[in-house]
């Protein structure tokens, strides 16, 4: 009692509410190859929508591992994936085709590309590459459209060329003679190629600026006088309207080339937008430039046109609300220009099956430290690495290496927000190419992806699912995993070979594998295969059952307690099966059981089933069954977990007592589930005498009967007279 000095009440709490938490018995766990995705870290899935999504769809390579993961996740709502690639020779897709890189995973771009984290940005590759490792990434296409002072107006005193009519007071420029004189003019500050120029009530396009006093262009004839203002309407990267655009188009209906007459069609349009006739309001997109007057679409018009008006747009522009031009935050800090919009494209269909489908898109900035309403950084780079499933930024477009396209503005990208940043008015747009698949996985680098599941304080696993593994890769899950852990189980099936196309060598075959496994509680081995349909490619696929017995262990959790059998009608019905290759009649299964196999067999009526519950544990013991060794788990992880609440408080006869009154009504309640027989638990001075107390050590001892499954049902069937009464000889 705390001391006083004065008459008074004291109050003190002591808590006895502490209570064995119950944890999850149902944390899968699987690494192999996928076609996407991060590669050497795990990542948690739900549903085989997300393992789809985040690690793609199977193909030849990948199937294996793909579906043994898919098959758990149709009993199961929770499966940690580790991806493993053969890192000899995966590649990401870059923009920049000469250029090929393999970056794992976040941890790996952040340390070596990011440099807000430490890492050093680069244009060796574009301005993106895909996002993870893999041929998959080579479907993708990344656009940018900056914003760009359309429509906006120059003023300077404008010359034609003097050659043309060297004593005149006025001149004349005519198409046959493209060469205009300024005088007074920062042709080199104000225009860029694709600009168009108003003045004399004509039009012509810039199609190169040679100085601030002389530039190339291409239009109508028109009268100019040999002094005078010009007007500039600037080519937006975004859309430009039909008065931006000189001449008129002509294409027939059913046809896809354009014809245009006094046009610049090679400097007002960029393979990719899309052009539209006015008159009939069709629009296409250019698949192809000859010249300044033809050019291709990718569809034939519907309609007939003829001295149309045009005007373009980006070709992804549907995807966003408006042009990009200046930021908010820009603005109040008196910035200009910065916004920027990415699309990203699933240009071949691999991700959604079809064709340039626009799959994301970002609106953001590219001014660093430019920020949304909410505070969040709309800086490009920041924007899509936090938001993209598909890509990862690498560096700022570069123009022969001058700094991202600059055109009157004062600011690079990645300045300050109150900089003017004017992109020039093009589309910065890149396929991705050289993502590789690489080489099959090894041995080695799925043992290596397994390690990622062995520290049992770092990540949660229960059920460890091996795929399609090879001996020395069961093993290494066995002994380097499951046994490591000690809170977890091992899942594998036998070799391809040893079940499928092996007719009449099934048993012995499966018994020798099983003969190259050790001795483990902590692992279970189906007898096959199974085979399935593989819906993304329309064949049919034989798979490994250790998906589906780790599954069944799953829905057992589910339905019933991990505690209980996996196996039989009940809980042990296997998903997703067309037919097993190999399918053990009740001699073959014998012999399986016997050597610690589990029999999957197909039962008329009760369709194809689990049908052992047996571990790889050789020896006699209470731990030769799953459910045995799978509710110690649970009485071990619960109760361990509870037990840390007790760390660093005083060994003594309370303390001891609490450790008792907590893990008492725990048992109980595992008892009443069915869980086990009976239990007792000792935690007093007997097992923690005044050596034990002075080391620092706490001891309880938890003695359990578990409760075992039926394996073998015996019926015997009497026939008696019928003036026997049944009490005469039952019994007897």
């Amino acid at each position: 009692m705390p001391f006083t000095i004065s008459p008074g009440v004291v109050t003190k709490e002591i808590d006895l509410t502490t209570v064995v938490p119950e944890i999850s018995m149902t944390e899968g766990a699987i690494a192999g190859p996928f076609r996407w995705g991060p590669s050497y870290v795990s990542t948690t899935l739900s549903n085989e929508s997300e393992l789809a999504s985040r690690f793609g769809k199977p193909d030849a390579a990948t199937y294996k591992t793909y579906f043994t993961a898919a098959s758990y996740l149709a009993y199961s709502g929770s499966l940690k994936v580790v991806r493993t690639p053969n890192t000899s020779d995966v590649k990401n897709a870059t923009m920049d085709s000469a250029n090929a890189v393999y970056v794992a995973n976040d941890e790996t771009y952040e340390n070596t590309y990011d440099p807000d984290m430490g890492g050093t940005q680069s244009d060796d590759f574009g301005a993106f590459i895909a996002k993870y490792a893999g041929d998959l990434g080579n479907s993708l296409r990344v656009s940018m459209c900056g914003a760009t002072r359309a429509n906006t107006n120059s003023d300077g005193t404008l010359n034609s060329n003097t050659d043309v009519v060297p004593t005149c007071t006025s001149a004349v420029y005519t198409k046959a003679n493209t060469t205009l004189l300024g005088v007074g003019t920062t042709f080199s500050n104000d225009l860029a190629v694709g600009d168009t120029i108003y003045f004399n009530s004509k039009y012509i396009v810039i199609t190169a600026v040679t100085s601030n006093t002389v530039c190339v262009a291409i239009g109508a004839d028109a009268t100019v006088a040999n002094t005078g203002t010009y007007t500039r309407k600037k080519r937006s990267a975004y859309a430009s309207p039909a008065t931006s655009m000189i001449g008129t188009l002509a294409a027939s209906a059913n046809g896809t080339t354009i014809t245009g007459t006094d046009t610049a069609l090679n400097v007002q349009y960029t393979v990719g937008d899309l052009v539209k006739m006015v008159g009939t309001g069709e629009e296409r997109k250019v698949s192809a430039i000859a010249n300044s007057t033809s050019m291709t679409v990718s569809e034939p018009f519907s309609l007939a046109a003829a001295a149309n008006t045009h005007s373009r747009r980006w070709e992804y522009a549907d995807g966003f609300d408006s042009e990009p031009v200046t930021s908010s935050y820009s603005k109040r800090n008196n910035g200009n220009y910065d916004e920027i919009h990415v699309a990203v494209i699933d240009e071949d269909g691999e991700f959604t099956g079809a064709n340039n489908t626009i799959v994301e898109t970002f609106t953001g900035s590219v001014a660093a430290g430019a920020k949304g309403e909410d505070g969040q950084s709309i800086y490009y780079k920041d924007l899509v690495n936090r938001g993209s499933k598909y890509v990862r930024w690498m560096d700022h477009h570069v123009n022969g290496d001058a700094d991202t396209l600059l055109e009157g503005g004062t600011t690079a990208w990645g300045g300050a927000a109150s900089g003017t940043f004017n992109a020039k008015g093009i589309i910065i747009s890149a396929s991705m190419t050289g993502g590789a698949a690489g080489s099959a996985s090894t041995a080695g680098n799925v043992q290596t992806g397994l390690d990622k599941f062995k520290n049992a304080e770092e990540i949660d696993v229960t059920l460890l699912m091996t795929a399609d593994a090879s001996a020395a890769t069961a093993i290494h899950a066995i002994n380097n995993i499951a046994e490591y852990r000690k809170d977890c189980v091992a899942f594998i099936s036998p070799e391809q070979s040893d079940v499928v196309n092996n007719s009449g060598s099934e048993v012995d075959d499966v018994i020798e594998f099983r003969n190259s496994m050790p001795s483990s509680s902590y692992a279970v081995l189906d007898s096959g295969w199974k085979y399935m349909y593989d819906k993304y490619n329309d064949v049919y696929r034989y798979v490994p059952l250790n998906g589906d017995v780790a599954g069944c262990c799953a829905y057992t959790d589910s339905a019933r307690d991990p505690f209980w059998s996996p196996a039989g009608l009940d809980r042990g019905n296997i998903k997703n099966a067309i037919k097993l290759p190999f399918n053990p009649n009740k001699t073959q299964r014998d012999d399986l059981y016997k050597n610690g196999i589990n029999p999957v067999t197909a039962m008329p009526g009760s369709g194809i089933l689990l049908f052992g519950d047996k571990t790889l544990l050789a020896k006699s013991s209470a731990f030769d069954r799953i459910n045995v060794r799978r509710l110690f788990i649970l009485l071990e992880k619960s109760i361990a977990k509870m037990a840390n609440s007790f760390l660093f408080e005083f060994n003594d006869a309370f303390t001891r007592s609490r450790f008792v009154a907590t893990v008492e009504p725990f048992l109980r309640d595992i008892q009443g589930r069915g869980g086990v027989q009976d239990y007792a638990v000792v935690c007093d001075g007997s097992n923690n005498p005044g050596d034990v107390v002075d080391r620092n050590e706490f001891r309880g001892d938890v003695y359990i009967k578990p409760s075992r499954s039926i394996n073998f049902i015996q019926l015997q069937f009497v026939a008696v007279r019928s003036g026997v009464e049944f009490e005469e000889i039952i019994g007897g």
